[in-house]
């Protein structure tokens, strides 16, 4: 499979705008853009048929019209579950404490629905 490919139209601090010829990435899809795709965009709207508007997620220096633009084709994810305690994260799941990879953990996007309230319990036993 092709990779959704598109273009930097404007670029306004951390605000993005792209034009894809083909289709539109979903909202919060992440987008990459540069050498190594270092810059990461979300998508937070489609401003019309082939363009979205996106936050950077990390610095746009350098960044500049023209430039080429691949879909991630997902949002962004962030790792759960056990194997995640006790442990230190940047914004993209990297682990950052030099403790070496994580062990079983489930990626999951960070748009995902919270699980329901726990049950309240009364103090002092159910009464």
């Amino acid at each position: 499979m092709t990779p959704n490919k598109g273009a930097v139209t404007a670029v306004r601090g951390s605000v993005v705008d792209i034009r894809f010829d083909g289709p539109l990435p979903a909202i919060f899809t992440v987008l990459h853009v540069g050498e190594g795709d270092r810059v990461k965009i979300e998508v937070l709207a489609q401003t019309d048929a082939r363009h979205v508007r996106g936050i950077a997620l990390t610095p746009t220096q350098g960044l500049a019209r023209g430039m080429a633009v691949t879909d991630s084709g997902g949002p962004l994810q962030a790792p759960v579950g056990e194997g995640i305690l006790s442990r230190m994260f940047d914004v993209f799941g990297n682990t950052i404490d030099r403790e070496g990879a994580l062990g079983e953990v489930t990626w999951r996007s960070v748009h995902r629905a919270p699980p329901p309230p726990l049950p309240a319990v009364h103090p002092i036993g159910g009464l």
